[in-house]
C-alpha cells in the first residue's frame, strides 16, 4: 500500500513508519521537522515531505496518491505546549480537518492519533474508553494540549458519524523507547540521561503522581491492532499495564542502572509556571485493545534499560 504517516519524522511516526516499511508498504512522510529529523529513517520506500499538516492544499495534494494514512502529526513535550499555545491546538484541529477532508475526498482510510492527555483529570483507574473527559480551566496553559487532543477526537467522531468517513482513534499512554530523547522533557527519558550522568533526578511536585508507561514497539503493535482489526468510527486505549508513581519510578531508574545519582523534589510551579496543573493518576483499561488479540512485551524494567542502551549508544 502507499502509505501516508503525517508527523513521521518524530519518535512514534519513525517507529511506524520502519514498521511499514518491514511489511513492504511505500511511506510519504509529512513533517515540518520541527520535532523530527529528516534522518530518523532512510530506506529506498521512504520519502519526505516538508510541509505543515494546516495547509490544506499541500495535505490534499499529498493524500490524493494514498491508499491509507495514519495521522500523528502534533506539538509535543509539556513545554513546547505551554510555550505555543497556538501551534498546538491548530495543529491538532486545523490539521486534523485538512486531513480528514482530504481522507474523504480520497475515499481512503485513517488512524488519527491521540493521547491519554484528553482523559484529563479524570482519576479513575484504569482509565475506559467511555469514561468522561474532566479538563480544567480554558485560561490555563497545562490544559491546551488536553483540548486540543479531545477537540481532534470530536472532529473524528463528527466526520464519522456525519460522512462515514472511514477513521479510528488510538490514545496513547505515555510513550518510550529508543530514539526518544530528553530535549523535550519526557520524564522517564530524563530521569534514564540524569542517572547515566550521575546528575540528580528532579522530580516535580510531591512525585505521588502516576504513570503507565509502554514501550514504543507494543506502542506500534496496537496501532497496527487497531487498523486491521479495530471497528471505524471507534476509540481505543493503547497502553501499558503497570501503573507506578513517578518518586518510584525515579528511585527504580537509580537502582536498575546502578546509579549514584540522587532523587531531588521540585515544585510543578518551578519546573513549568504557574499555568501548570497536574493529573495526578493515569493508566488504561486495554480491554477493548485486548480483544483484538494486542498484549504488550516490555516490562517498564526492559523499557528502562533500552532507554539506557539507546542513550550510551547515542554518545551520552
Amino acid at each position: 500500500m502507499r502509505i501516508l504517516v503525517t508527523g513521521g519524522a518524530g519518535f512514534i511516526g519513525s517507529h511506524l513508519a520502519r514498521r511499514l516499511v518491514r511489511e513492504d508498504h511505500e511511506v510519504t512522510i509529512l513533517d515540518d521537522f520541527s520535532s523530527g529529523r529528516r534522518d530518523v529513517i532512510v530506506h529506498p520506500s521512504v520519502s519526505f515531505v516538508e510541509g505543515d499538516v494546516r495547509d490544506a492544499e499541500v495535505v490534499e495534494r499529498i493524500v490524493g496518491d494514498m491508499d491509507f494514512v495514519f495521522h500523528l502529526a502534533a506539538v509535543v513535550g509539556v513545554r513546547r505546549t505551554l510555550r505555543q499555545p497556538w501551534d498546538t491546538i491548530t495543529t491538532s484541529t486545523v490539521g486534523t480537518v485538512n486531513v480528514l477532508r482530504a481522507v474523504l475526498r480520497k475515499g481512503c482510510g485513517c488512524v488519527v492519533a491521540s493521547s491519554s492527555s484528553m482523559y484529563g483529570k479524570n482519576v479513575h483507574v484504569p482509565l475506559a474508553e467511555e469514561d468522561d473527559v474532566v479538563l480544567g480551566n480554558t485560561h490555563l496553559g497545562a490544559w491546551t494540549y488536553s483540548y486540543a487532543k479531545a477537540a481532534e477526537e470530536v472532529l473524528c467522531r463528527a466526520a464519522w458519524q456525519d460522512f462515514d468517513q472511514p477513521v479510528k482513534v488510538v490514545r496513547l499512554f505515555n510513550v518510550v523507547g529508543p530514539g526518544q530523547g530528553e530535549h523535550l522533557g519526557m520524564v522517564l527519558p530524563r530521569f534514564v540521561g540524569q542517572a547515566l550522568r550521575g546528575e540528580p533526578l528532579v522530580v516535580y511536585g510531591d512525585g505521588g503522581q502516576t504513570r503507565t508507561f509502554m514501550d514504543v514497539e507494543d506502542a506500534i503493535e496496537g496501532i497496527l491492532h487497531v487498523w486491521r482489526q479495530g471497528d471505524w468510527g471507534a476509540a481505543y486505549n493503547v497502553g501499558g499495564t503497570e501503573e507506578v508513581r513517578i518518586v518510584d519510578l525515579a528511585h527504580r531508574v537509580v537502582a536498575q542502572l546502578a546509579s549514584s545519582s540522587p532523587v531531588e523534589m521540585l515544585p510543578f510551579q518551578l519546573a513549568y509556571g504557574r499555568d501548570y496543573e497536574e493529573t495526578m493518576r493515569r493508566k488504561p483499561d486495554l480491554r477493548r485493545l485486548r480483544a483484538l488479540g494486542y498484549r504488550p512485551r516490555y516490562t517498564l524494567d526492559q523499557m528502562i534499560r533500552r532507554l539506557a542502551d539507546d542513550q550510551k549508544e547515542g554518545g551520552l
